[in-house]
């Protein structure tokens, strides 16, 4: 299984979210997306998982629609893979669970011991999203005739986190030093507030590494468009037109 696709289920099954990789890729509510490498499980089926390619926006399609913005309490997400990432003090010792620590400076290892294991540590986050799915529903059906939409998927809601460490193993050995103010320390990993400041001091093995940010694009909630063809039997014997709908991604067909 490529790190991608490893990524985008891991996700899915730790969290229960579709996951934006890279995480903090450009995307947006109302974006049409499509994954060239989603394929999942042992028959390859098309996925909503791994990088995906813009194709156009509604914005460009002319489709109108509202958009809500922070919406309910900000929540904080954190996991690492299992039996393949340590935590551990500058003093070589196992992290203790804690509930609070006062903001000191330290540093943290980080060992993975799998290739493709993830350290995921998201602060804060927030959503934006389509108001009225109905709505826009029956006005993307009106303009259906004239739109692509093979295997191509509709951006109902984007969650950023406010601030984000994320990372994942691309060798089967890997070591990470961070060093900086930290605030806090819980299972799983580091309990990171949003106001300290992390470096990397020092780095063993190959990562992808989404650095220490703000406002990182992390997961999203997707809508595929399908045709729902059919027919009515009368005296001509006449078929109706094919009809659209939007159908929405639910997170367990991610999981192999």
């Amino acid at each position: 299984m490529s790190l991608q696709i490893k990524y985008s289920t891991e996700i899915a099954k730790e969290l229960g979210k579709i996951a934006v990789y890279l995480p903090g890729e450009i995307i947006q509510v109302g974006d049409i997306i499509k994954f060239p490498y989603g394929k999942t499980g042992f028959l390859k089926r098309e996925a909503p998982v791994g990088t995906f390619t813009k194709i156009s926006s509604l914005k460009n399609l002319d489709v109108n629609y509202s958009e809500d913005d922070n919406l309910g309490n900000k929540h904080s997400y954190k996991f690492s893979s299992k039996n393949s990432v340590k935590s551990i003090t500058s003093a070589n010792s196992q992290l203790e669970v804690v509930d609070e620590l006062p903001n000191a400076s330290g540093e943290i290892t980080l060992q993975f011991t799998s290739e493709g294991s993830i350290y995921f540590h998201a602060l804060e986050c927030y959503k934006k999203q389509i108001g009225d799915i109905t709505k826009l529903e029956n006005e993307i059906i009106s303009k259906s005739k004239v739109l692509i939409w093979d295997n191509t998927y509709l951006v109902t809601s984007v969650t950023y986190a406010s601030n984000a460490l994320i990372m994942q193993s691309r060798s089967k050995n890997s070591e990470i030093t961070l060093a900086g103010n930290i605030n806090g320390l819980k299972t799983p990993g580091i309990d990171i507030g949003v106001s300290a400041e992390l470096n990397i001091k020092n780095q063993n093995g190959d990562f992808f590494i989404k650095d220490w940010s703000q406002n990182v694009s992390v997961f999203m909630e997707l809508m595929k468009f399908e045709k729902e063809t059919f027919q009515v039997i009368n005296k001509n014997f006449n078929t109706k037109e094919p009809k659209g709908r939007l159908v929405p991604v639910q997170v367990n067909s991610l999981i192999i």
